[in-house]
């Protein structure tokens, strides 16, 4: 598998100047940051590049230390709280299993006509991790990009740990076991 720092090496490097000079200027160095991505998902993802989960953090660490030992020194504050501003992940909430299997249960009838699987019950239950995975990997602003989503879901559910996997395979046993909630029955 390709790296993807060789793949997009030309990209990285014709910014790397335009960010060293941006000491100090926030705004500007995540303009920069966001312009770097922006190509970098504006070419056809290879099949042989994984790109990193976030991003812009990735290029971040990949201008560092081409910076000021000052200058890198706030770059390495900007970045340890990076984690915080883009969301806590749902195990850092303390929500057990059960509560994150309760809290996805989809309620509406029309979604257990078909019966859930470990992968379509995964996409329900971590659905804010995949979709943070998938705007890190394109371009969702451009509409035509929403090609690429199916591949995007695919590899995220590749990089799912084991653990996970068999907690949305659970989940897809009992909804399916329980079927739709019964106030949907009511209506």
């Amino acid at each position: 598998m390709s790296d993807w720092k060789e793949v997009y090496s030309g990209i990285l490097s014709s910014h790397a100047g335009k960010y060293k000079e941006a000491r100090g200027n926030s705004e500007l160095r995540n303009e920069i940051l966001a312009e770097v991505k922006a190509k970098i998902l504006q070419h056809e993802l290879l099949e042989s590049v994984d790109l990193p989960c976030n991003l812009r953090v990735a290029i971040r660490m990949e201008y560092l230390p081409q910076l000021d030992p000052q200058d890198q020194e706030e770059e390495i504050a900007v970045m340890q709280h990076i984690p915080a501003a883009t969301g806590k992940r749902q195990e850092d909430t303390g929500e057990g299993e059960d509560a994150r299997e309760a809290q996805a249960r989809p309620t509406k009838a029309g979604d257990y006509k078909k019966g859930f699987t470990a992968f379509t019950s995964a996409q329900w239950i971590f659905k804010e991790e995949l979709d943070s995975y998938d705007r890190e990997r394109r371009d969702t602003k451009d509409q035509k990009t929403i090609g690429q989503r199916t591949r995007i879901v695919q590899q995220w559910w590749e990089s799912l740990s084991d653990d996970r996997k068999a907690e949305a395979g659970r989940a897809a046993e009992k909804w399916n076991k329980l079927g739709a909630p019964k106030q949907t029955h009511d209506s």
